[in-house]
């Protein structure tokens, strides 16, 4: 006898009556058996008497938030899944939704595709739990006589219960990247129209001009600003690195200074380099910032001064694991607990009071060295100081070419821009706006449009030298409308002039140049006029 197929069963909260009934029949259609309800009290019912797989709740409802929703649930059934939906997330609803046990927190509107793999995931976390419950089970009934069998039984349970802290501790760190990377890509956008402005008003004012100090601090938070959106993007993973071989003994031994100055007059910095070269492959612009966030944490380690030791050293393979170039840094500050050691990596956790620590700087060390194909290590005890390992892929200084670095970077533009005609398609009016205006003062031609359909049919009037596109736009993303561009217009320059960088869509078009916004006018220019220097020689 053939059983019937098996419909997980979601419970949908929702106080939106069209949400619920939309949602209903798209989980319906794929397969699921929803149950909608419209408020928190007709959930909690419905779980004294039925069993659910997974809670699909909104976050603010009126009576009974989806969190103190899904805190009530787990009470009843442990092994529910349960998921936040939001029309407005911010950074601290995401991290609650987290600690309060939610597998994931998901942004509306969302599309079928996202919602369903979002489901598959939470499926497999009950599975895991379950598994995990039955394991427990029995292995409480074991009797004194299989003692032997009992002990591999905890482990085995042992091993699964890591493997569900590790598959959440992963899930999390995912949501909360995607939630990261959408913050910097705003941010960067705020403060490309902030650079942009200045750049105009640095053009119109004399040189002995009184308003020119206050540009000049303006740009200098702009410059701090952003580098706080590349902490974010490290920790997202959204960032594209410059992976390249890399001598890390002289490249902190030419920073030390730098490291000194985030220490401050009261730290003595020493440093521990080997005599000859140490090589690893990774990005020196992050090694140098993931140090700096390393120094600046032990700083804060030590309110009354001490000592910090920064040191190479080439840690060789053993067993199974790879060999390591290894960038340590070790303070004689107060330590960490084991409670905050096991989570000083975790984005936003801090010690520190409220207002005076954003939790991000550890973070952004293991976002760098992830994306290196690294990790971090860290070993402390109150009392006892503290010291951090970043372990790198060691390489070999002719194993691999330098790739070409941000190409804004390494361009050699022409000098005049006259006649080159440009087309930039931006959604944010401000960003649009001191790019069009700046691009002219340069000598472009430039015409605009505020979105990617717009943009094609401008195409579709005029014959543009080069395309400067936004990435992150609504209804059709930058990558989207490249490509239809060099459908229309086969071989036509392309340079992405984005704050979020989704590389692995970007460097689909073939021959693109990116940007990272907040970017320079000036640069910009230069950019393009690179670009399009083997078409038209001399402008």
């Amino acid at each position: 006898m053939v059983s019937a197929p098996h419909h997980p069963r979601i419970l949908i909260v929702d106080d939106d009556p069209a949400i619920v009934a939309a949602l209903s029949q798209t989980l319906h259609l794929q397969g699921y058996e929803p149950v909608g309800l419209g408020d928190a009290q007709a959930a909690l019912d419905a779980l004294q008497t039925s069993k659910f797989e997974v809670l699909l709740a909104d976050l603010t409802m009126p009576q009974m938030s989806g969190l103190e929703l899904l805190r009530e649930a787990r009470r009843r059934d442990p092994a529910l899944v349960g998921v936040i939906m939001t029309g407005e997330g911010t950074i601290g609803t995401a991290v609650e939704a987290m600690k309060t046990g939610a597998l994931d927190y998901v942004l509306k509107p969302f599309k079928v595709a996202d919602i369903v793999h979002v489901l598959a995931r939470a499926l497999a976390t009950r599975q895991l739990r379950l598994e995990n419950r039955e394991l427990q089970d029995s292995v409480r009934e074991r009797t004194a006589a299989l003692e032997a069998a009992l002990r591999d039984l905890e482990a085995q349970t042992a091993e699964r219960l890591k493997a569900e802290q590790a598959l959440m501790q992963g899930q999390k760190m995912e949501a909360i990247g995607r939630l990261t990377g959408g913050v910097a890509h705003n941010f960067n956008n705020l403060l490309m129209a902030i650079d942009g402005a200045l750049h105009l008003l640095d053009k119109k004012l004399d040189a002995d001009h009184v308003g020119r100090k206050y540009i000049d601090g303006a740009r200098q938070a702009t410059d701090r600003g952003a580098k706080v959106t590349n902490q974010l993007l490290a920790f997202s993973r959204t960032q594209r690195f410059d992976l390249r071989p890399i001598d890390v003994c002289g490249a902190l031994a030419n920073a030390a200074p730098i490291f000194a100055q985030a220490l401050g007059p009261t730290i003595s910095l020493k440093l521990d380099l080997p005599l000859d070269a140490a090589w690893a492959m990774t990005d020196p612009d992050q090694l140098e910032l993931a140090v700096i966030n390393l120094a600046i944490n032990a700083r804060d380690a030590m309110p009354d001064g001490g000592e910090v030791t920064l040191g190479v050293a080439r840690e060789v393979a053993v067993g199974d694991g790879p060999a390591r170039t290894a960038v340590w840094l070790r303070d004689t500050g107060m330590g960490m607990s084991e409670e905050t050691r096991s989570r000083a990596l975790e984005p936003f956790y801090t010690t520190k009071d409220r207002g005076k620590g954003t939790g991000l700087g550890l973070a952004q060390v293991y976002g760098f060295a992830n994306q290196c194909g690294g990790e971090v290590g860290i070993e402390s005890a109150l009392g006892a100081g503290a010291t951090v390992r970043v372990r790198l892929p060691p390489a070999e200084p002719s194993a691999i070419e330098s790739p070409a670095t941000d190409k804004i970077e390494n361009t050699s533009g022409l000098e005049g821009a006259s006649g080159v005609r440009l087309l930039v398609v931006d959604d944010d009016d401000a960003v649009r706006q001191v790019l069009v205006d700046g691009l002219r003062l340069e000598g472009f031609e430039v015409f605009e449009a505020a979105d990617g359909p717009a943009g094609l049919l401008a195409l579709a009037r005029e014959t543009p030298d080069a395309l400067v596109l936004d990435y992150a736009m609504p209804e059709m993303n930058g990558a989207e409308v490249a490509r239809r561009a060099r459908a229309l217009r086969p071989g036509l320059p392309v340079v992405f002039c984005s704050g979020y960088a989704d590389t692995l869509a970007l460097e689909g078009v073939d021959d693109a140049l990116i940007a990272r916004k907040p970017v320079a006018v000036p640069a910009l220019a230069r950019m393009v006029s690179g670009l399009l220097a083997p078409r038209l020689g001399s402008i």
